[in-house]
C-alpha cells in the first residue's frame, strides 16, 4: 500500500511541477499598458495605435487597453494597418519588466476577439525576445506564424490562441537565446496589402500542459460588509484560480475573478448585501481546471465602529505582514526594500493597537516590538538620531537625497513618540514588557536633540551628516507636521532644549501665526484653505489636541477649522474635479498620477488627486464627514481602493487613476488616529509621561482647564523635585496659618486634597498612589493662593 501511495506521489509530482507564466492579464489601467510597446520608429507605412500614460507624452509608444476582455477589467487593443511597405511590431513584457524562465512551459497561448471574422493565415506573427546566452543583451527569436496551429477566429467571441513553444526552442536559428531570461511575447505584421484591422488580446501566458490539475487547499470564506476575503493554499507555485460565487443559494454561480494569488477581496454585488454567499475554486493552467472546493460566507451591515475596526485590522497587516521581514520595521512603500525609520515609529505604535485588539498572539506582538527595538538599537545613528531610510538586512543608513545621509531629526521624533508610548503601554511585569520598557527607555534617553541646534543656536536643524554634517541647512520652522520634533526635544531629561529654542526656531517669536477665515473656519498656523492634512496628524499620533493650547494657537480649534475647511473646500469644488462631494474628499502628500510623491492641498496644489488617509486620520476632528468618507471609499470604491493591507495610497478620478500601492506613513495615521478617537490609547500613554508633560510645561503648553486658585506664579521650594511621590513643602510666610494643599493633573481634575492646620516652615507630603506624570500643586489661604509645577516619576 505504501509503495502504491509513493508511486501516486512522484506521478502526481512529474505532472504538477511545470506552471505557467503570466505576461499580461490587466492593463496598468483600462486605458493602456505600460508594459506594452510598440516599435513606433520602424512602421513606415504601417499604423499601429500607440497612446502614452496620462501627463508623459515623452512615452508614446503604449500598446492601448480596452475594457472589453476576456477576463479582468482590460484587455490589449491592436489596431493596425499593414502595409507593404512597412512593419507594425509591438512587445509585451511582463508587469514587473522581469526576467522568466519558460523553459517548462511548452506553449504560448492568449485569448482574441474580433468584431469580424479572422482567416488563420492573416493572424500576427509571433516570436519570444529573451536574453543572450553570451550574457551581453537582448535579441529576438525568429518570427513564426500562428496559422500553422490554429483555425480562424469567428467574430464577436474570445478564440483561444496556442503555438507551440518547441518550434522555437529546437530552431537552430534561436540557439544563441537564454530562455531561461526571457522578456515578452513579440507579435508583427504578416499581411502586406493595406488591410486595417481592430482585435483585442488578453491572458497572455506560456504554460504546460498538466494532465493533473492539482486543487487548491484550506478554501476559506470570511464574510465583512461589504466584501468577503477569500483565502487558500496554493499546491505549488505559478499557477492561477478561477473564484465562482453563487447569490441565490447555490443554484446559479457567476465568475467573480482569476488570479495567481492565493487571495482574492472580492466586493460584492447589492443584491447579496446581508446574505450568505456560496463560492468554489478551481485551479486552472493551460487552459484546463481541476475539480472544485466550496466554502462559503456571511455578509452583513457593519456598525461604523466595526467599519473602523475592519480597517483598522487591514492595515495593521502593512505593518505585520507586509514589513521588512529581516528586521520587523516597516517599509518605505509596499511595494519596495527600504525600511523608513518614521513609519517604524508609526508601526510601534500600530503594534499598540493590535495588542491592546489581540489581532494576533499578544506574545508574538511583544517579540516584534523587540526585534524592531533591537534594529533601532544596533542600526546606524548619529548622535542618537536615526536615519530616514535603511537597510533592513545589515541596518545600515541610506541616503534620502544628496546631504541627507545621516541622522534626520523630524523622522526621529517618530519614533520617539513611539518609545514613550511603549515603555508606558507595557507596565506588567513580565520578562517581555520589562524588556521592552528598558530598551525604550534606552533609546528615548540616548537621542542628543540638542546637538541639532547647530553650535548652540535656538533653533533646531532638520539634518546632521558624518559626511556633510549642517550643509543640508533646513531648519525646523513652523508651521508643518514638525511640531512633535520640538516637543520630544523638549521633553528629553537628558539633551533637551529650552523654551527660547521653541519660541524662536519653531514660532519664529510668533511670526508663523497668521489668523484668516476660509468658508467662516479661522486658521492661524495652516497656509490659505489649510496644508496637507498630514501636518495634523503626525504630531497628533501621540500628542492629544484637546484642550491643548500655548501662545501661538489653540491647537484642538486650529485642527477641526482646518478639517472643516478641506471638507466644505470638496463640496464647493472651485476646480470642478471629477467626484469631488461632502463624502469624497481628503488632500495630503501621496503619490500623483503626474509628479511622483507630491504634496496636495487646497486650490493651490489640488490636482484632482485624493488620498484615503487624509480623510480616516481627521476621525477625531471632524467624524461624521470622515464616516462618511470611509463608507464611500469602502462601500461604493472598495473594489478600486481596498486591498490587502487596506485602502490604497491614492487616486485621481480626472485620470482614472489609482495607486495601488501602500506606505507607510499613510497607513500609521489611519489605524492610530481612528484608535485615538475610538478610545484615545495612543493619546492616553504618550501625555501621561511624565517627560512629556514636563516638556509641554516647559515650551508654555497648558491644558489645564478647571483650576480654579492659578492666579500666580509661585516662589515655593518643593524637594525633591521631580520625585516618587514623597516631598517637602518649604514656605516660610505660610507658616503657621491653615493652608489646604491641593494636586491637580493636566486634565484638571483634583487628585489630592488636605487641610493643615497652622502649617509649620516644612511640610511633608506622601502621595505615592498616584500616577507618574506632571501635576498642579496648590497652596491655599484665606488671603491668598499660589501654585507650581510637580513632577513624580
Amino acid at each position: 500500500m505504501m509503495r502504491i501511495l509513493l508511486l501516486i506521489t512522484v506521478l502526481i509530482s512529474s505532472l504538477t511541477a511545470k506552471s505557467q507564466v503570466v505576461f499580461f492579464d490587466d492593463g496598468t489601467t483600462t486605458s493602456y499598458y505600460d508594459q506594452g510597446i510598440v516599435d513606433v520608429n520602424n512602421l513606415g507605412n504601417s499604423l499601429f495605435e500607440h497612446t502614452y500614460p496620462p501627463g508623459n507624452p515623452q512615452w508614446n509608444d503604449k500598446i492601448p487597453c480596452v475594457t472589453s476582455s476576456y477576463r479582468g477589467n482590460s484587455a490589449l487593443k491592436f489596431n493596425y494597418t499593414s502595409s507593404s511597405d512597412g512593419n507594425w511590431k509591438a512587445t509585451v513584457y511582463r508587469k514587473s519588466w522581469s526576467l522568466a524562465d519558460i523553459t517548462s512551459s511548452d506553449s504560448i497561448s492568449f485569448y482574441i476577439y474580433s468584431e469580424e471574422d479572422i482567416p488563420s493565415n492573416v493572424l500576427p506573427r509571433i516570436a519570444i525576445k529573451a536574453n543572450l546566452k553570451s550574457g551581453n543583451g537582448d535579441n529576438a527569436s525568429e518570427l513564426y506564424p500562428l496559422s500553422d496551429y490554429n483555425q480562424n477566429v469567428n467574430a464577436n467571441q474570445w478564440t483561444q490562441i496556442r503555438f507551440p513553444l518547441s518550434v522555437i526552442f529546437y530552431d537552430t536559428q534561436n540557439s544563441d537565446l537564454d530562455f531561461t531570461q526571457t522578456k515578452g511575447i513579440i507579435f508583427n505584421q504578416s499581411e502586406t496589402n493595406n488591410s486595417s484591422r481592430l482585435i483585442y488580446i488578453d491572458e497572455i501566458t506560456t504554460y504546460e500542459y498538466l494532465e493533473f490539475i492539482p486543487l487548491a487547499t484550506e478554501f476559506k470564506a470570511v464574510g465583512y460588509d461589504s466584501h468577503v476575503e477569500l483565502m487558500w493554499n496554493a499546491p505549488q507555485e505559478d499557477l492561477n484560480y478561477k473564484i465562482e460565487a453563487s447569490f441565490d443559494g447555490g443554484n446559479t454561480y457567476e465568475l467573480r475573478a482569476e488570479t495567481a494569488e492565493n487571495f482574492l477581496l472580492d466586493f460584492i454585488p447589492d443584491k447579496a448585501r446581508n446574505s450568505t454567499i456560496q463560492y468554489r475554486i478551481y485551479t486552472i493552467a493551460g487552459g484546463n481546471q481541476s475539480e472544485e472546493l466550496t466554502s462559503q460566507a456571511e455578509v452583513r451591515d457593519f456598525s461604523d465602529d466595526e467599519l473602523m475596526d475592519m480597517v483598522q485590522q487591514y492595515t495593521f497587516r502593512y505593518f505585520w505582514e507586509g514589513a521588512d521581514q529581516a528586521s520587523g520595521m516597516s517599509k518605505e512603500r509596499a511595494s519596495g526594500t527600504v525600511v523608513a525609520s518614521g513609519a517604524s515609529g508609526m508601526g510601534l505604535m500600530a503594534m499598540i493597537v493590535a495588542h491592546e485588539r489581540t489581532y494576533l498572539p499578544q506574545e508574538e506582538i511583544k517579540d516584534r516590538i523587540l526585534e524592531m527595538l533591537e534594529f533601532l538599537e544596533s542600526c546606524d545613528r548619529h548622535h542618537g538620531v536615526w536615519s530616514h531610510w535603511y537597510n533592513g538586512d545589515t541596518g545600515a543608513s541610506q541616503p534620502f537625497s544628496t546631504k541627507d545621509d545621516g541622522g534626520d531629526l523630524v523622522e526621529t521624533s517618530f519614533v520617539a513618540s513611539a518609545l514613550i508610548a511603549l515603555k508606558n503601554y507595557f507596565s506588567g511585569n513580565d520578562n517581555k514588557s520589562v524588556q521592552i520598557r528598558e530598551k525604550a527607555d534606552e533609546l528615548w534617553r540616548g537621542i542628543e536633540w540638542s546637538w541639532h541646534q547647530k553650535d548652540g543656536e535656538n533653533q533646531l536643524y532638520w539634518h546632521w551628516s558624518p559626511n556633510y554634517g549642517f550643509e543640508k541647512n533646513l531648519k525646523i520652522r513652523g508651521w508643518n507636521e514638525s511640531l512633535i520634533t520640538y516637543i520630544m526635544a523638549a521633553s528629553s531629561p537628558t539633551y533637551g532644549i529650552n523654551k527660547e529654542v521653541y519660541d524662536n526656531g519653531w514660532a519664529n517669536n510668533g511670526g508663523m501665526v497668521d489668523s484668516r477665515s476660509f468658508y467662516g473656519y479661522e486658521i492661524s498656523l495652516a497656509p490659505d484653505y489649510g496644508g496637507p492634512l498630514f501636518w495634523i496628524h503626525y504630531t497628533h499620533l501621540g500628542i492629544d489636541p484637546h484642550n491643548l493650547y500655548d501662545a501661538y494657537a489653540d491647537y484642538w480649534e486650529e485642527h477641526v477649522n482646518t478639517v472643516k475647511i478641506h471638507h466644505t473646500y470638496a463640496v464647493n469644488n472651485p476646480k470642478g474635479h471629477k467626484n469631488y462631494s461632502d463624502k469624497c474628499w481628503g488632500l495630503t502628500s501621496s503619490d500623483d498620477p503626474d509628479k511622483g510623491y507630491s504634496s496636495h492641498k487646497p486650490l493651490y496644489d489640488d490636482n484632482g488627486t485624493i488620498a484615503p488617509t487624509a480623510a480616516l486620520a481627521s476621525m477625531p476632528y471632524a467624524p461624521e464627514e470622515s464616516m462618511k468618507a470611509l463608507k464611500y471609499f469602502y462601500r461604493e470604491r472598495g473594489s478600486e481602493l481596498f486591498g490587502r493591507f487596506g485602502f490604497y495610497d491614492a487616486f485621481n478620478d480626472n485620470k482614472s487613476w489609482v495607486k495601488q500601492d501602500y506606505l507607510g506613513i499613510d497607513q500609521g495615521p489611519i489605524i492610530i488616529m481612528l484608535e485615538n478617537y475610538r478610545t484615545g490609547l495612543l493619546w492616553e500613554n504618550v501625555m501621561n509621561d511624565s517627560d512629556v508633560q514636563e516638556g509641554l510645561y516647559e515650551l508654555g503648553f497648558n491644558r489645564i482647564t478647571s483650576v480654579p486658585e492659578l492666579e500666580k506664579k509661585s516662589k515655593l521650594i518643593i524637594y525633591p523635585n521631580p520625585n516618587q511621590g514623597q516631598f517637602k513643602i518649604s514656605l516660610p510666610e505660610f507658616a503657621g496659618k491653615d493652608v489646604t494643599i491641593k494636586l491637580y493633573n493636566l486634565q484638571g481634575q483634583q487628585v489630592y486634597n488636605e487641610l493643615i492646620h497652622r502649617m509649620s516652615s516644612v511640610h511633608d507630603v506622601n502621595v505615592g498612589d498616584l500616577k507618574s506624570g506632571c501635576y498642579v500643586l496648590v497652596l491655599r489661604t484665606e488671603e491668598q493662593s499660589i501654585q507650581t509645577k510637580l513632577i513624580i516619576r
